[in-house]
C-alpha cells in the first residue's frame, strides 16, 4: 500500500536496499527520479504535467510499480 509519510516516519520502514523514487512537487509539474538499489546515485525518470490529484498519483504509482521501487 501506498503512503506519504514524513522521511522521519518512513525511514525505519524502508528495507536496508532497494530503489527509492523521489518527488521534485512544483506548481505544473512533478520531477520523477529513481535511486539506485544501494541508494547511492539517483537518475531522473520524468517529468510529468500535473492535472488532478487522482490523475497525477495514478501516473506515480505506475512510475513505482515499473521499478519495483519501495
Amino acid at each position: 500500500m501506498a503512503a506519504v509519510l514524513p522521511l522521519v516516519e518512513a525511514a525505519p520502514l524502508l528495507g536496508v536496499r532497494g530503489a527509492l523514487l523521489g518527488l521534485d512537487l512544483g506548481d505544473k509539474t512533478i520531477g520523477v527520479a529513481s535511486s539506485d538499489p544501494d541508494r547511492r546515485r539517483a537518475t531522473g525518470v520524468e517529468t510529468i504535467a500535473r492535472r488532478k490529484f487522482t490523475v497525477d498519483a495514478g501516473l506515480l504509482l505506475a512510475l513505482a510499480a515499473e521499478r519495483g521501487t519501495v
